[in-house]
């Protein structure tokens, strides 16, 4: 039984869980479908893909010298299949989706071993679906991608993943020579003096209790078109297009009387290309403060957007929330009251039965008011966006209005 070093990501990480235990914020995973696939073979295909990655065996144990990251010696894990093919499809459907909602729901510990859950469902039709999720502490969202993407490429493919040896002695040793280099010191200096001034919240109010409830809404790729237009027109990234877009709406729907500024966290996958077949934890959020001036058309509000974000992501390798003592802020009060996310995927596979994309699933990080997630898989008919909110702060209905709002904007743009 190894014992491993803790890094500065996961420090943050174990810091958020322990101030809620009862809330499942450190869950990241998703849901695959398949058509006319053997249950078992997809079982053989988990065995192979977990026997690559080390960080399986990762968990997190109380000793009298603090928390202690151990690996746990190889060991056989389950991989529990429900049987829903003699129900209604309908039926089968909705008992398979509750039980996902309660996987995704129900924290995983990170002292109890292993920090991660994975169900096969079988449902009539032959559907078969397989559900995957982990604890933050040992795979990020990227992370969880990179996993169910190698289980669809063994399956279809026999193709076993490489480049999947996660080094975390070498990763803590990379950073601890971080935090006494020059490069931090500007890092710091930055953070702390882009986020020095006291955020006037929007939604965000300590009083109300932790939550966070999930829906789940779509595009049709179509309605795309004119943005992406736009966005080539104007030399943008789709995905900055989108928050401009978003922010804007945010500042329409959920004004401030006195000012436009507006806080966003801003996740970073935190890898080289070479890595990205790692399971870990190695993605961090930038908090970015937005202004946009009214005189300025959209296109010019994006650049805008855009230099933003080019000189922040300068400064990636260090997490403003590593920052709460410098900034004198208590664990409770949030650096953002929303959180954007982007993921621009690749197809699953192009053969027939294999998945084309999978349904990204929350790991309902910090709990915000308002968080928006936008998967868009190639080659897939749909763009999702997953959003994510904190009903003590917002209620259903408003939610659907906002973004369909947003979603007018979007299909709009051409127009406006």
């Amino acid at each position: 039984m190894n014992t491993l070093p803790i890094t500065l990501l996961q420090n943050m990480m174990l810091a958020f869980c322990s101030s809620a235990p009862h809330l499942p914020i450190a869950n990241a995973g998703g849901v695959i479908k398949f058509d006319h696939v053997d249950a078992d073979k997809l079982v053989e295909a988990q065995q192979a893909v977990m026997a690559c990655h080390a960080s399986f065996d990762f968990y997190f144990q109380q000793t009298p010298n603090g928390i202690e990251q151990r690996q746990h010696a190889r060991c056989e894990h389950s991989y529990p299949i429900t049987d829903l093919s003699a129900l209604p499809f309908e039926h089968a459907e909705q008992v398979a989706r509750d039980k996902i909602e309660t996987l995704f729901t129900t924290p995983i510990s990170a002292f109890e071993y292993p920090l991660h859950r994975n169900e096969i469902f079988i449902l009539p039709n032959n559907q078969v679906w397989l559900a995957f999720l982990a604890n933050h502490l040992i795979c990020d969202g990227y992370s969880a991608f990179a996993y169910l993407k190698q289980v669809v490429d063994y399956y279809d493919k026999g193709h076993t993943p490489t480049n999947t040896q996660f080094e975390p002695v070498q990763l803590a040793n990379r950073q601890a020579q971080y935090l006494t280099s020059n490069q931090y010191q500007k890092d710091k200096a930055f953070w702390l003096n882009h986020l020095a001034a006291p955020i006037e919240f929007r939604l965000f109010s300590p009083t109300n209790p932790l939550k966070s409830k999930a829906i789940h809404l779509s595009l049709p790729r179509s309605q795309l078109t004119p943005i992406v237009e736009f966005a080539n027109q104007h030399a943008l990234s789709l995905s900055t297009l989108m928050l401009t877009l978003w922010i804007r709406q945010l500042n329409q729907d959920f004004p401030l009387s006195n000012s436009d500024k507006l806080r966003i966290g801003l996740p970073v996958h935190g890898r080289k290309k070479s890595e990205s077949n790692l399971f870990a934890f190695m993605a961090n959020m930038l908090v970015h403060e937005f202004s946009l001036s009214d005189e300025l058309d959209l296109a010019a509000q994006a650049q805008q957007v855009s230099t933003q974000l080019k000189y922040a992501y300068r400064h990636k390798i260090l997490p403003p929330e590593l920052l709460y003592e410098d900034l004198n802020l208590p664990p409770h009060i949030p650096l953002s009251e929303f959180r954007f996310g982007y993921m621009e995927l690749e197809k699953l596979s192009d053969t027939p039965g294999m998945p084309r994309s999978f349904s990204y699933e929350s790991h309902q990080h910090h709990s915000l008011p308002l968080q928006l997630n936008v998967i868009n898989f190639h080659g897939v008919e749909q763009v999702d966006f997953l959003i994510e909110y904190n009903p003590h702060n917002l209620n259903e209905e408003q939610v659907v209005i906002h973004i369909q709002s947003l979603f007018n904007a979007i299909k709009n743009i051409a127009s406006n």
